[in-house]
């Protein structure tokens, strides 16, 4: 499947955009790990069906506008304005973490904009008992262990690497430019209060599109508590969970996150929606 790769002007801030396949469109709203950084394997396989679209958030690596996010709710304008300007009156959504976070408050804010709604390992929530672990200012090797259950995996890896007082090869400084400017902009959007809004919740029950909660077995990060209220507050919702996964499925079991994506998406199409 050929992807593209363009940058798209939204409103006066610059952001990179991959876009490849061909049908319905879906937008891919990343975690806080920038996947959209780069086309991967779990978008391969969802464009085997749909139109992918899979921006890079305002102030992450490839993007201009930290200046401009000071908040959930601006990422929640941005992606209204992307639509609008790539002329998508509605789509499938799926974020991941932080961008199942913004998938929640589109889809409760702007329901004529989102046609069916995937939440993976989605923040947003506050629930005592079961608080999200922390990721700013730990060591990278334990954010490893708290994002993946294969500590094998390439990122995990770095991650560890990063963490070592002394490392035979050392990742790539651009890679560990990328993840701390990828943590920079999480921390605006992110930081006080932690990974949540409190309005959040009660909105949930405006969503009125099609909805499955995803998550991995082993997140480690956020709690399944948190994916177990986002399908009691939203109507219908689904739940699954991925079998030997931690909190990034598209990047630590792509096929089986793919699989389940594209069952879900295939019993709720979009009558009528046309792709840019």
């Amino acid at each position: 499947m050929s992807a593209g790769t363009e940058t798209v002007d939204v409103r006066g801030i610059p952001i990179t955009l991959q876009r490849g396949g061909t049908g319905e469109p879906l937008l891919y709203l990343h975690s806080a790990s920038a996947e959209a950084t780069v086309w991967n394997e779990a978008f391969e396989l969802l464009a085997a069906r749909y139109d992918v679209l899979a921006p890079v958030h305002p102030g992450f690596p490839g993007s201009g506008g930290l200046d401009r996010i000071n908040g959930v709710g601006d990422l929640v304008l941005h992606y209204v304005d992307l639509l609008n300007r790539l002329r998508i009156p509605r789509a499938h959504v799926v974020g991941s973490s932080l961008g199942g976070w913004i998938a929640a408050e589109l889809a409760s804010l702007y329901p004529e904009r989102v046609g069916s709604v995937v939440l993976v390992g989605a923040a947003g929530l506050w629930i005592d008992g079961a608080p999200i672990q922390e990721v700013f200012g730990i060591m990278p090797g334990l954010l490893a262990e708290r994002l993946f259950h294969d500590q094998q995996h390439p990122i995990a890896q770095m991650l560890h690497a990063a963490g070592e007082a002394a490392v035979d090869t050392p990742p790539p400084e651009d890679m560990l430019l990328a993840f701390h400017q990828s943590t920079e902009a999480t921390a605006r959007v992110a930081w006080n209060p932690y990974f949540h809004n409190p309005a959040l919740e009660g909105r949930l029950d405006r969503i009125g599109a099609p909805a499955l909660v995803l998550s991995g077995a082993e997140d480690r990060l956020i709690p399944r508590a948190h994916a177990e209220r986002y399908r009691e507050r939203i109507a219908g919702a689904a739940l699954r969970l991925i079998p030997q996964c931690g909190h990034l499925p598209a990047l630590e079991q792509p096929a089986a996150f793919a699989k389940e994506v594209l069952d879900f998406l295939g019993q709720h199409p979009l009558p009528g929606a046309k792709a840019a």
